[in-house]
Protein backbone atom coordinates (compact mmCIF):
# COMPACT_ATOMS: atom_id res chain seq x y z
CA UNK A 1 0.00 0.00 0.00
CA UNK A 2 1.46 3.40 -0.49
CA UNK A 3 2.67 5.38 1.72
CA UNK A 4 0.61 8.66 3.08
CA UNK A 5 2.70 11.69 4.70
CA UNK A 6 1.31 14.85 6.25
CA UNK A 7 2.52 18.16 7.30
CA UNK A 8 1.45 21.25 9.88
CA UNK A 9 0.91 23.64 8.01
CA UNK A 10 3.16 25.79 10.17
CA UNK A 11 6.66 23.97 8.67
CA UNK A 12 5.43 26.65 5.64
CA UNK A 13 5.66 29.93 7.48
CA UNK A 14 7.98 32.37 8.09
CA UNK A 15 10.52 30.47 9.57
CA UNK A 16 13.12 28.79 7.52
CA UNK A 17 15.54 27.12 10.30
CA UNK A 18 14.21 28.15 14.16
CA UNK A 19 17.27 27.44 15.44
CA UNK A 20 19.45 30.38 13.75
CA UNK A 21 18.90 34.08 14.62
CA UNK A 22 18.32 35.10 10.96
CA UNK A 23 16.34 31.90 10.34
CA UNK A 24 12.78 33.76 9.74
CA UNK A 25 12.08 35.27 6.77
CA UNK A 26 9.47 37.43 5.10
CA UNK A 27 6.06 37.11 6.79
CA UNK A 28 4.03 34.57 4.96
CA UNK A 29 -0.27 34.00 4.63
CA UNK A 30 -1.53 30.72 5.55
CA UNK A 31 -3.10 31.38 1.54
CA UNK A 32 0.99 31.45 1.01
CA UNK A 33 2.13 28.31 2.90
CA UNK A 34 -0.47 26.24 1.10
CA UNK A 35 0.81 27.15 -2.21
CA UNK A 36 4.03 25.98 -0.46
CA UNK A 37 2.62 22.68 0.78
CA UNK A 38 1.35 21.62 -2.43
CA UNK A 39 4.73 21.48 -4.43
CA UNK A 40 5.95 19.10 -2.04
CA UNK A 41 6.15 15.91 -3.96
CA UNK A 42 3.81 12.94 -1.76
CA UNK A 43 2.61 15.05 0.70
CA UNK A 44 -1.37 14.05 1.37
CA UNK A 45 -2.30 15.79 4.60
CA UNK A 46 -1.96 19.34 5.81
CA UNK A 47 -2.83 20.29 9.35
CA UNK A 48 -3.96 23.86 9.14
CA UNK A 49 -4.08 25.72 12.42
CA UNK A 50 -6.70 28.42 13.70
CA UNK A 51 -6.47 31.14 13.90
CA UNK A 52 -5.25 31.51 10.65
CA UNK A 53 -2.17 33.74 10.20
CA UNK A 54 -0.74 36.18 8.07
CA UNK A 55 -4.59 37.64 7.41
CA UNK A 56 -8.00 37.33 7.95
CA UNK A 57 -9.45 34.32 5.82
CA UNK A 58 -12.73 32.39 6.58
CA UNK A 59 -13.63 29.13 6.60
CA UNK A 60 -14.86 29.03 3.15
CA UNK A 61 -12.14 30.88 1.75
CA UNK A 62 -9.47 28.44 3.10
CA UNK A 63 -11.17 25.37 2.00
CA UNK A 64 -11.69 26.69 -1.45
CA UNK A 65 -8.10 27.72 -1.71
CA UNK A 66 -6.85 24.15 -0.55
CA UNK A 67 -9.22 22.40 -2.59
CA UNK A 68 -8.27 24.42 -6.01
CA UNK A 69 -4.25 24.17 -4.87
CA UNK A 70 -4.05 20.70 -4.37
CA UNK A 71 -5.70 19.97 -7.65
CA UNK A 72 -4.14 21.66 -9.96
CA UNK A 73 -0.32 21.12 -8.51
CA UNK A 74 -0.68 17.53 -7.21
CA UNK A 75 -3.49 15.70 -9.58
CA UNK A 76 -1.89 13.57 -12.06
CA UNK A 77 -4.62 13.56 -14.33
CA UNK A 78 -4.45 17.33 -15.00
CA UNK A 79 -0.88 16.92 -15.06
CA UNK A 80 -1.88 14.73 -18.18
CA UNK A 81 -4.33 16.70 -19.33
CA UNK A 82 -2.00 19.60 -19.58
CA UNK A 83 1.02 17.38 -21.34
CA UNK A 84 -1.08 15.88 -23.68
CA UNK A 85 -2.68 19.49 -24.90
CA UNK A 86 0.82 20.63 -25.34
CA UNK A 87 1.68 18.08 -28.29
CA UNK A 88 -1.08 19.94 -30.40
CA UNK A 89 1.66 21.96 -31.47
CA UNK A 90 2.51 19.32 -33.97
CA UNK A 91 -1.53 19.57 -35.35
CA UNK A 92 -1.50 22.83 -36.19
CA UNK A 93 0.65 22.14 -39.49
CA UNK A 94 -1.65 19.35 -40.03
CA UNK A 95 -4.33 21.59 -40.66
CA UNK A 96 -2.44 24.69 -42.19
CA UNK A 97 -1.38 22.27 -44.89
CA UNK A 98 -5.48 20.85 -45.47
CA UNK A 99 -5.82 24.78 -46.60
CA UNK A 100 -2.52 25.82 -48.54
CA UNK A 101 -3.37 26.16 -52.31
CA UNK A 102 -1.28 23.88 -54.76
CA UNK A 103 -0.20 25.96 -57.40
CA UNK A 104 1.77 25.51 -60.90
CA UNK A 105 5.01 26.29 -58.87
CA UNK A 106 4.95 23.67 -56.41
CA UNK A 107 7.33 21.38 -58.32
CA UNK A 108 9.81 24.49 -58.58
CA UNK A 109 9.36 25.26 -54.67
CA UNK A 110 10.00 21.21 -54.05
CA UNK A 111 13.41 21.62 -55.95
CA UNK A 112 14.05 24.58 -53.65
CA UNK A 113 13.35 22.79 -50.65
CA UNK A 114 15.28 19.79 -51.39
CA UNK A 115 17.59 21.63 -52.06
CA UNK A 116 18.27 23.74 -48.90
CA UNK A 117 17.56 20.32 -47.01
CA UNK A 118 20.64 18.61 -48.93
CA UNK A 119 22.93 21.20 -47.50
CA UNK A 120 22.02 20.33 -43.81
CA UNK A 121 21.76 16.66 -44.90
CA UNK A 122 25.50 17.20 -46.17
CA UNK A 123 26.76 18.85 -43.60
CA UNK A 124 26.00 16.04 -40.87
CA UNK A 125 27.41 13.44 -42.92
CA UNK A 126 30.54 15.66 -43.78
CA UNK A 127 30.74 15.80 -39.88
CA UNK A 128 29.72 12.18 -38.67
CA UNK A 129 32.40 11.12 -41.34
CA UNK A 130 34.81 13.59 -39.57
CA UNK A 131 34.14 12.26 -36.37
CA UNK A 132 34.75 9.01 -37.38
CA UNK A 133 37.78 8.74 -38.68
CA UNK A 134 39.25 11.90 -36.50
CA UNK A 135 41.59 9.74 -33.93
CA UNK A 136 40.26 12.04 -30.74
CA UNK A 137 36.76 11.64 -31.53
CA UNK A 138 36.00 14.95 -31.92
CA UNK A 139 33.60 16.68 -34.40
CA UNK A 140 34.24 19.74 -36.85
CA UNK A 141 33.39 22.03 -33.58
CA UNK A 142 35.78 20.32 -31.55
CA UNK A 143 32.71 18.17 -29.67
CA UNK A 144 33.76 14.55 -28.27
CA UNK A 145 31.45 12.14 -27.56
CA UNK A 146 30.80 10.96 -23.85
CA UNK A 147 28.77 7.80 -25.57
CA UNK A 148 30.35 4.59 -24.97
CA UNK A 149 34.23 5.41 -24.87
CA UNK A 150 33.31 8.25 -27.60
CA UNK A 151 32.78 5.44 -30.34
CA UNK A 152 29.22 6.14 -30.71
CA UNK A 153 29.15 8.93 -32.87
CA UNK A 154 27.40 12.54 -31.90
CA UNK A 155 27.88 14.51 -35.30
CA UNK A 156 27.17 17.92 -34.99
CA UNK A 157 24.31 17.49 -32.46
CA UNK A 158 26.73 17.81 -29.34
CA UNK A 159 28.60 15.58 -27.34
CA UNK A 160 25.75 13.00 -26.11
CA UNK A 161 23.17 12.84 -28.65
CA UNK A 162 23.75 10.03 -30.72
CA UNK A 163 21.51 10.42 -33.37
CA UNK A 164 23.41 11.62 -36.77
CA UNK A 165 21.63 7.92 -38.46
CA UNK A 166 18.01 8.51 -36.67
CA UNK A 167 18.27 12.54 -38.58
CA UNK A 168 19.26 10.69 -41.72
CA UNK A 169 17.25 8.41 -41.97
CA UNK A 170 13.84 10.17 -40.63
CA UNK A 171 14.68 13.62 -42.76
CA UNK A 172 17.68 12.50 -45.01
CA UNK A 173 15.75 9.89 -46.48
CA UNK A 174 13.29 11.60 -48.73
CA UNK A 175 15.56 14.17 -49.59
CA UNK A 176 18.01 11.34 -50.81
CA UNK A 177 14.78 10.17 -52.99
CA UNK A 178 14.46 13.40 -54.08
CA UNK A 179 17.60 13.36 -55.83
CA UNK A 180 17.31 9.39 -57.17
CA UNK A 181 14.35 10.53 -58.76
CA UNK A 182 15.37 13.81 -60.02
CA UNK A 183 19.08 12.17 -61.27
CA UNK A 184 17.36 9.55 -62.99
CA UNK A 185 14.93 11.70 -64.91
CA UNK A 186 17.56 14.65 -65.71
CA UNK A 187 20.87 13.29 -66.11
CA UNK A 188 22.76 10.61 -68.79
CA UNK A 189 22.49 7.17 -67.94
CA UNK A 190 25.86 6.90 -67.19
CA UNK A 191 26.49 10.30 -65.03
CA UNK A 192 22.86 9.56 -63.08
CA UNK A 193 23.51 5.61 -62.54
CA UNK A 194 27.33 6.49 -60.58
CA UNK A 195 25.59 9.43 -59.07
CA UNK A 196 22.56 7.56 -57.16
CA UNK A 197 25.05 4.72 -56.49
CA UNK A 198 27.37 6.97 -54.70
CA UNK A 199 24.51 8.56 -52.82
CA UNK A 200 22.92 5.36 -52.02
CA UNK A 201 25.66 3.53 -50.35
CA UNK A 202 27.30 7.01 -48.63
CA UNK A 203 23.68 7.30 -47.20
CA UNK A 204 24.21 3.90 -45.58
CA UNK A 205 27.98 4.10 -44.52
CA UNK A 206 27.53 7.03 -42.70
CA UNK A 207 24.07 4.84 -40.57
CA UNK A 208 26.02 1.78 -40.22
CA UNK A 209 29.10 3.93 -38.90
CA UNK A 210 27.06 5.96 -36.35
CA UNK A 211 26.45 2.82 -34.42
CA UNK A 212 22.79 3.54 -34.36
CA UNK A 213 21.79 -0.51 -34.98
CA UNK A 214 18.03 0.74 -34.66
CA UNK A 215 18.18 3.39 -37.29
CA UNK A 216 20.72 1.07 -39.32
CA UNK A 217 18.04 -1.17 -39.29
CA UNK A 218 15.28 0.82 -40.31
CA UNK A 219 16.94 2.22 -43.30
CA UNK A 220 17.72 -1.53 -44.98
CA UNK A 221 13.86 -2.04 -43.95
CA UNK A 222 13.37 1.64 -45.83
CA UNK A 223 15.08 0.64 -48.69
CA UNK A 224 13.75 -2.57 -49.02
CA UNK A 225 9.92 -1.34 -49.17
CA UNK A 226 10.93 1.15 -51.30
CA UNK A 227 11.91 -2.06 -53.48
CA UNK A 228 8.59 -3.99 -53.34
CA UNK A 229 6.92 -0.40 -54.12
CA UNK A 230 9.33 1.12 -56.86
CA UNK A 231 8.90 0.17 -60.63
CA UNK A 232 11.63 2.13 -62.65
CA UNK A 233 14.41 2.45 -60.29
CA UNK A 234 14.94 -1.09 -58.69
CA UNK A 235 18.08 -1.67 -61.03
CA UNK A 236 19.57 1.38 -59.01
CA UNK A 237 18.72 -0.39 -55.65
CA UNK A 238 19.81 -3.69 -56.62
CA UNK A 239 23.47 -2.10 -57.35
CA UNK A 240 23.24 -0.22 -54.29
CA UNK A 241 22.35 -2.91 -52.20
CA UNK A 242 25.66 -4.85 -53.51
CA UNK A 243 27.75 -2.54 -53.25
CA UNK A 244 26.65 -1.73 -50.02
CA UNK A 245 27.25 -5.22 -48.53
CA UNK A 246 30.61 -5.26 -49.41
CA UNK A 247 31.28 -1.67 -47.43
CA UNK A 248 29.13 -2.90 -44.79
CA UNK A 249 30.93 -5.80 -44.43
CA UNK A 250 34.72 -3.97 -44.54
CA UNK A 251 33.32 -1.74 -42.09
CA UNK A 252 32.24 -4.00 -39.34
CA UNK A 253 35.72 -6.08 -39.67
CA UNK A 254 37.84 -3.34 -39.42
CA UNK A 255 36.07 -1.69 -36.91
CA UNK A 256 35.68 -3.90 -33.14
CA UNK A 257 33.10 -1.87 -31.47
CA UNK A 258 30.67 -1.69 -34.93
CA UNK A 259 31.19 -5.53 -34.90
CA UNK A 260 30.13 -6.13 -31.35
CA UNK A 261 26.90 -3.56 -31.50
CA UNK A 262 25.89 -5.84 -34.45
CA UNK A 263 26.69 -9.00 -33.42
CA UNK A 264 24.61 -8.45 -30.18
CA UNK A 265 22.15 -7.44 -32.56
CA UNK A 266 22.32 -10.59 -34.51
CA UNK A 267 22.11 -12.61 -31.43
CA UNK A 268 18.63 -10.43 -30.90
CA UNK A 269 17.15 -11.14 -34.17
CA UNK A 270 18.12 -14.83 -34.61
CA UNK A 271 19.00 -16.65 -31.27
CA UNK A 272 16.63 -17.67 -29.28
CA UNK A 273 18.86 -17.09 -25.78
CA UNK A 274 20.38 -13.87 -27.55
CA UNK A 275 22.42 -11.40 -25.62
CA UNK A 276 20.67 -7.83 -25.75
CA UNK A 277 23.54 -6.03 -23.66
CA UNK A 278 27.33 -5.42 -23.44
CA UNK A 279 28.72 -8.27 -22.55
CA UNK A 280 31.97 -6.26 -21.37
CA UNK A 281 29.63 -4.64 -18.46
CA UNK A 282 28.56 -8.30 -16.83
CA UNK A 283 31.30 -8.93 -14.41
CA UNK A 284 29.36 -12.68 -13.04
CA UNK A 285 28.79 -15.50 -15.37
CA UNK A 286 27.18 -17.11 -13.50
CA UNK A 287 23.90 -14.51 -13.41
CA UNK A 288 23.91 -14.54 -17.19
CA UNK A 289 24.05 -18.67 -17.06
CA UNK A 290 21.49 -18.68 -14.43
CA UNK A 291 19.22 -15.79 -16.82
CA UNK A 292 19.26 -16.59 -20.31
CA UNK A 293 18.49 -13.22 -21.65
CA UNK A 294 14.80 -13.27 -23.86
CA UNK A 295 12.52 -10.55 -25.03
CA UNK A 296 11.67 -9.60 -21.52
CA UNK A 297 14.36 -10.03 -19.59
CA UNK A 298 16.89 -7.71 -20.69
CA UNK A 299 16.94 -3.30 -20.54
CA UNK A 300 14.06 -2.94 -22.57
CA UNK A 301 12.32 -5.69 -20.95
CA UNK A 302 12.25 -3.88 -17.84
CA UNK A 303 10.76 -0.46 -19.24
CA UNK A 304 7.95 -2.91 -21.10
CA UNK A 305 7.09 -4.74 -18.49
CA UNK A 306 6.89 -1.13 -16.24
CA UNK A 307 4.52 -0.01 -19.18
CA UNK A 308 1.91 -2.78 -18.85
CA UNK A 309 2.05 -2.19 -14.79
CA UNK A 310 1.52 1.92 -15.66
CA UNK A 311 -1.28 0.54 -18.23
CA UNK A 312 -3.56 -2.20 -15.72
CA UNK A 313 -3.22 1.29 -13.23
CA UNK A 314 -4.09 3.34 -15.79
CA UNK A 315 -6.26 1.72 -18.33
CA UNK A 316 -8.03 4.13 -20.26
CA UNK A 317 -5.97 7.37 -20.27
CA UNK A 318 -2.56 6.14 -18.51
CA UNK A 319 -0.02 8.28 -17.71
CA UNK A 320 -0.71 11.33 -19.87
CA UNK A 321 2.26 12.18 -22.21
CA UNK A 322 5.38 12.10 -20.91
CA UNK A 323 3.87 10.37 -17.71
CA UNK A 324 5.78 7.48 -17.86
CA UNK A 325 8.84 8.86 -16.54
CA UNK A 326 7.07 10.36 -13.22
CA UNK A 327 5.22 6.57 -12.84
CA UNK A 328 7.78 4.97 -13.29
CA UNK A 329 9.69 5.85 -10.10
CA UNK A 330 6.33 4.81 -7.89
CA UNK A 331 7.33 2.10 -5.09
CA UNK A 332 5.23 -0.26 -6.46
CA UNK A 333 6.80 -1.00 -10.15
CA UNK A 334 10.51 -1.63 -7.68
CA UNK A 335 10.28 -5.21 -7.91
CA UNK A 336 10.44 -4.49 -11.91
CA UNK A 337 13.70 -5.78 -12.76
CA UNK A 338 14.71 -7.90 -15.63
CA UNK A 339 17.99 -8.46 -14.43
CA UNK A 340 19.73 -7.33 -11.28
CA UNK A 341 21.87 -4.41 -13.18
CA UNK A 342 18.58 -3.38 -15.40
CA UNK A 343 16.19 -0.35 -14.73
CA UNK A 344 12.75 -0.19 -15.09
CA UNK A 345 12.92 3.74 -15.07
CA UNK A 346 13.88 6.28 -17.76
CA UNK A 347 12.58 9.31 -19.26
CA UNK A 348 9.98 7.13 -22.31
CA UNK A 349 9.72 3.20 -22.60
CA UNK A 350 12.01 3.15 -25.96
CA UNK A 351 9.07 1.77 -27.70
CA UNK A 352 6.60 3.67 -29.27
CA UNK A 353 3.39 1.00 -28.72
CA UNK A 354 4.35 0.91 -25.07
CA UNK A 355 4.51 4.67 -24.69
CA UNK A 356 1.38 4.89 -25.87
CA UNK A 357 -0.21 2.42 -24.15
CA UNK A 358 1.25 3.83 -20.75
CA UNK A 359 0.83 7.05 -21.51
CA UNK A 360 -2.11 7.93 -23.49
CA UNK A 361 -4.13 4.47 -22.04
CA UNK A 362 -6.12 2.43 -24.64
CA UNK A 363 -8.72 5.24 -25.25
CA UNK A 364 -5.57 6.98 -26.51
CA UNK A 365 -3.73 4.39 -27.75
CA UNK A 366 -6.73 3.77 -30.78
CA UNK A 367 -7.20 6.98 -31.81
CA UNK A 368 -3.55 7.70 -32.45
CA UNK A 369 -2.94 4.31 -33.99
CA UNK A 370 -6.03 4.62 -35.91
CA UNK A 371 -5.25 7.99 -37.23
CA UNK A 372 -1.46 6.76 -38.05
CA UNK A 373 -2.98 3.54 -40.13
CA UNK A 374 -5.15 5.47 -41.96
CA UNK A 375 -2.75 7.01 -43.10
CA UNK A 376 -0.64 4.27 -44.24
CA UNK A 377 -3.31 2.31 -46.13
CA UNK A 378 -5.03 5.56 -47.53
CA UNK A 379 -1.88 6.45 -49.04
CA UNK A 380 -0.58 3.71 -49.96
CA UNK A 381 -3.87 2.86 -51.83
CA UNK A 382 -3.14 6.10 -53.94
CA UNK A 383 0.28 5.18 -54.13
CA UNK A 384 -0.21 2.06 -55.83
CA UNK A 385 -3.20 3.68 -58.12
CA UNK A 386 -0.73 6.58 -59.32
CA UNK A 387 2.25 3.93 -60.45
CA UNK A 388 -0.54 2.79 -62.89
CA UNK A 389 -1.04 5.71 -64.64
CA UNK A 390 1.44 7.53 -67.19
CA UNK A 391 2.89 10.52 -65.32
CA UNK A 392 5.01 13.59 -66.62
CA UNK A 393 8.62 13.17 -65.19
CA UNK A 394 7.97 16.05 -62.55
CA UNK A 395 4.83 13.79 -60.72
CA UNK A 396 7.19 10.70 -61.11
CA UNK A 397 9.51 12.65 -59.16
CA UNK A 398 6.59 14.14 -57.07
CA UNK A 399 5.14 10.14 -56.68
CA UNK A 400 8.89 9.04 -55.53
CA UNK A 401 8.49 11.42 -52.40
CA UNK A 402 5.45 10.39 -51.83
CA UNK A 403 6.28 6.99 -51.24
CA UNK A 404 9.53 7.84 -49.54
CA UNK A 405 7.45 9.58 -46.85
CA UNK A 406 5.29 6.53 -46.50
CA UNK A 407 8.57 4.25 -46.43
CA UNK A 408 9.72 6.18 -43.45
CA UNK A 409 6.85 6.31 -41.35
CA UNK A 410 6.21 2.81 -41.94
CA UNK A 411 10.06 1.98 -41.16
CA UNK A 412 9.37 4.31 -37.47
CA UNK A 413 6.22 2.13 -36.54
CA UNK A 414 7.97 -1.44 -37.05
CA UNK A 415 6.67 -2.85 -33.89
CA UNK A 416 9.99 -4.58 -32.26
CA UNK A 417 11.93 -1.41 -33.11
CA UNK A 418 13.29 0.77 -29.85
CA UNK A 419 13.04 4.09 -30.27
CA UNK A 420 13.61 7.43 -28.73
CA UNK A 421 10.25 9.38 -27.35
CA UNK A 422 7.44 9.85 -30.03
CA UNK A 423 6.50 12.93 -27.81
CA UNK A 424 9.80 14.24 -27.88
CA UNK A 425 10.36 17.75 -29.73
CA UNK A 426 12.69 15.77 -31.77
CA UNK A 427 11.17 13.10 -32.55
CA UNK A 428 7.90 14.25 -32.92
CA UNK A 429 9.39 16.93 -35.22
CA UNK A 430 10.68 14.37 -37.50
CA UNK A 431 7.87 12.05 -37.69
CA UNK A 432 5.43 14.33 -38.46
CA UNK A 433 7.77 16.34 -40.73
CA UNK A 434 6.74 12.87 -43.05
CA UNK A 435 3.18 12.97 -42.56
CA UNK A 436 3.17 16.47 -43.48
CA UNK A 437 5.06 15.63 -46.54
CA UNK A 438 2.38 12.25 -47.26
CA UNK A 439 -0.70 15.01 -46.76
CA UNK A 440 0.83 17.79 -49.04
CA UNK A 441 1.47 15.12 -52.02
CA UNK A 442 -1.91 13.86 -51.58
CA UNK A 443 -3.47 17.11 -51.71
CA UNK A 444 -1.31 17.61 -54.87
CA UNK A 445 -2.73 14.67 -56.81
CA UNK A 446 -5.84 15.27 -55.53
CA UNK A 447 -5.98 19.20 -56.61
CA UNK A 448 -4.15 17.51 -60.65
CA UNK A 449 -6.88 15.32 -60.50
CA UNK A 450 -4.29 11.83 -60.85
CA UNK A 451 -6.51 10.53 -57.65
Amino acid sequence: MKQKFGAGIWHFATYVDRYATDGYGEPRSVLDAISLAGKVKDLSVVDINFPYFGGQFTNQQIIIFSSIWNYFSDNEDYRSIISSLLYIKFLIPYYLIRSTKIDDLFFKNLRIIFSLTSIIILFVIVDTIFQYHNPSKLDLFGYRSTLDNANRLTGPFGNDEAIPGSFLIKVGFITLIFFNSYFFYKLKKKIYISSILSMNVVFLYVILITGERMAFMMSILAFSLLFLILNRQKINLIFSAIISIFVIFVVIEKNPYIKSRYEIMGKFLFSKSYIAYDVAKVKDEHIEKKNPINFFNNQWGAHYLTSLEILKDKPLFGAGIKGFRMDCKKKEYENIRSLSFYKRCSSHPHNIYFEFLSETGLVGSFFILTFLFIIIIKNYKLITFLKKKKLNYEDQIILSIYIAALVVLISILWPIRSSGSFFSNFNGSMIWINIYWILLIEKYFKKNNKI
